[in-house]
């Protein structure tokens, strides 16, 4: 008799472990606590096209979600654009994407954008990352890329990304961010990957297969306990949070309008003040076409579980992020915005800390749980691409 496999969570590592299972002839049944597939990969509709409720792209070094595209039939859609990136500090938008935008950045001397400039190469190219483990990010770059550099460049960063924990962080965190993104360059240009269409088709094929199968799925069913379910299936794969982890939560303002405010796709905010932490304006890396020629912007900040933005409502939300965006592009216009939406995630960052490695769970071969959280990618951040990698894992295990 085939050996019965539960998986809880319909994101894309429990779309993937399932579909991987079911190639090897197991039964298996998905169990998703929200009404559709996807979770931090869910997607919803603009201009009647599907968009992500929070930003997504990939890098050339992500091979296995290049892989699983092309398995599922849809490496045409996959399209490579460079990717322009600035940063505002002290009330100015400056370009920071290539050298010659370093050497440009007026904030920082001449030894201070020197300095930047060999750690990030450093960075890039050194890939013992366990030399970083207990390291701290904000003591290391403090030290190698000088105060100034790092007040002006990478605090604003780890507080930004991680709140009142900055202190806390990994070097190897810090390494992988740097190291995956350089190496995704080509003659000095960033180039990222999207999915012409959307990244909802890649949810969409896997669910196709999985049911084609044989495979079941159930939405709107969250587990909160496994026991009844170790009684009925020979494993679980669990995508839920891991309790020996600590999360913030995060929030993206997504809204579509005529006004095109950058010539820019990522624009990094280093400005404590800011309710956000960065403004992508998501079609300048594939273009609007798709989305009846409108600009499609997000508006992204990593927050404590507790913040109160999680309880405010949305038009507070607005009336902030708003306001401050006028602060950075004071020609925006917020009546000329067509469609907005608020997406609050409660588990979207793991904290890495010095030692992280202890905190993830190992699974053993007599237990009937494995666990496959995006937490348990170290020490690269999350991603699409490590959570296809995790899925194939778990599934790996049984």
């Amino acid at each position: 008799m085939r050996a019965k496999i539960a998986v809880i969570g319909g994101g894309i590592t429990g779309l993937v472990a399932a579909y991987r299972l079911l190639q090897k002839d197991y039964q298996v049944e998905i169990f998703e606590k929200s009404e559709s597939l996807g979770g931090l990969l869910g997607s919803f509709k603009v201009n009647g096209v599907n968009l992500e409720k929070a930003y997504h792209h990939i890098f050339k070094t992500d091979k296995e979600i290049i892989a699983l595209i092309k398995e599922l039939g849809l490496l045409k859609k996959l399209k490579w654009y460079e990717s322009k990136t600035a940063l505002y500090y002290d009330k100015v938008m400056y370009p920071f994407g290539e050298a010659i935008d370093l050497l440009k950045f007026k904030p920082l001397n001449l030894i201070d954008k020197l300095r930047l400039g060999l750690v990030k190469i450093y960075l890039e190219k050194e890939n013992n990352w366990q030399k970083f483990e207990n390291v701290l990010a904000y003591e290391w770059m403090k030290n190698w890329c000088g105060p100034k550099a790092y007040k002006v460049v990478w605090e604003p960063l780890l507080r930004g990304k991680f709140g009142e924990k900055y202190k806390e962080i990994s070097m190897a965190w810090m390494w992988a961010r740097i190291h995956t993104r350089g190496n995704s360059s080509e003659n000095g240009k960033e180039y990222l990957g999207y999915l012409e269409g959307g990244w909802q088709q890649i949810i969409d094929e896997l669910e196709r297969k999985i049911l084609k199968l044989g495979g079941k799925i159930e939405t709107r069913n969250e587990i909160l306990e496994t026991r009844k379910l170790e009684a009925e299936y020979d494993k679980i794969i669990s995508t839920a949070p891991l309790k020996s982890v600590d999360y913030l939560g995060a929030m993206t303002v997504v809204f579509s309008s005529k006004q095109n405010l950058s010539p820019y796709y990522w624009h990094n905010v280093n400005d404590l003040d800011s309710p956000f932490l960065a403004v992508i304006q998501h079609t300048n890396l594939m273009g609007n076409k798709n989305y009846g020629g409108k600009n499609i912007y997000y508006l992204g900040a990593y927050l404590p579980q507790n913040h109160h933005y999680f309880k405010d409502s949305d038009k507070k939300i607005y009336q902030d992020f708003f306001d401050y965006l006028k602060k950075i592009f004071p020609e925006f216009k917020e009546k000329e915005i067509e469609e907005k939406f608020v997406f609050r995630f409660k588990y979207a960052q793991h904290i890495v800390t010095t030692n992280y490695k202890k905190q993830i769970p190992r699974d053993k071969l007599n237990e009937k749980i494995i666990h496959a959280n995006f937490a348990q990618i170290y020490p690269e951040d999350r991603g699409i691409n490590y959570a296809v990698k995790e899925g194939q894992r778990a599934a790996e295990k049984i």
